[in-house]
């Protein structure tokens, strides 16, 4: 199964484990596909490097490869702009097309006030751990 996952999902996975935890292990195990694209990858790298993370640069590399070793990365050759209210969600969705994501996992109200967009389904992380049986 491929997934997309919100950036804010993954971060918060990373660095306060819980639900969103559950998620990023379960990608790691492959249990489900991570779908990134270099927008995404690039949206990641930059919080990650965010100096209240207190991440080294050689820390930050290091997630971003356990991340990358796990994904499949796709190239969008459309744009999905407009399809929900915040722009910034645009390159989820894009990304979520593009890979033929069966989810979109993600915590933004933006896209989780929406069941379908694009012919995926958008889910909370909790509503994912439970699809995947992880509690």
């Amino acid at each position: 199964m491929i997934v997309t996952v919100d950036t804010n999902v993954l971060v918060s996975g990373v660095f306060f484990g819980g639900v969103p935890g559950k998620i990023v292990t379960a990608a790691r195990e492959g249990i489900f596909t991570l779908a990134m694209t270099p927008v995404l990858l690039d949206e990641l790298r930059e919080v990650l490097s965010r100096t209240k993370f207190g991440l080294t640069p050689d820390a930050v590399q290091l997630l971003m490869d356990g991340i990358e070793a796990s994904a499949t990365i796709v190239y969008p050759g459309k744009r999905h702009e407009g399809v929900v209210r915040d722009p910034d969600d645009d390159a989820v969705v894009d990304c979520a097309v593009e890979s033929r994501s069966l989810y979109i996992v993600s915590g933004d109200s933006h896209l989780t006030e929406k069941d379908n967009v694009e012919g995926v389904t958008v889910v909370t992380p909790r509503r994912f751990v439970e699809v995947l049986k992880l509690e």
